[in-house]
């Protein structure tokens, strides 16, 4: 008999976690899903904000298509010093 207390005492710790869990999910799930409806409506409401967006979208364009040209440059330059290793040795 004491061990069919034990049993039921972790069956209902289990099942307790689960629906913490779960109830953790779900309201950020929602809560999640509302402050993003509110957010929406209130970009569109502000064009400023969106031409502020598409500045940042531009900016950060720019500075992928720049990296890319220093990284390129940089296996370049690796590439020279490599070789230039080999026909010195």
């Amino acid at each position: 008999m004491p061990g069919d207390l034990g049993i039921v005492i972790a069956l209902i710790g289990v099942l307790s976690g689960v629906g913490v869990l779960a109830g953790a999910f779900f309201g950020a799930y929602f809560f999640g899903k509302s402050r993003g409806q509110r957010e929406s409506m209130l970009t569109n409401r502000d064009p400023e904000l969106l031409t502020r967006l598409n500045r940042v979208e531009q900016i950060v364009e720019a500075t992928a298509i720049e990296i890319e040209r220093i990284s390129e440059g940089q296996r370049f330059t690796t590439k020279l010093l490599s070789e230039r290793k080999e026909i010195e040795t």
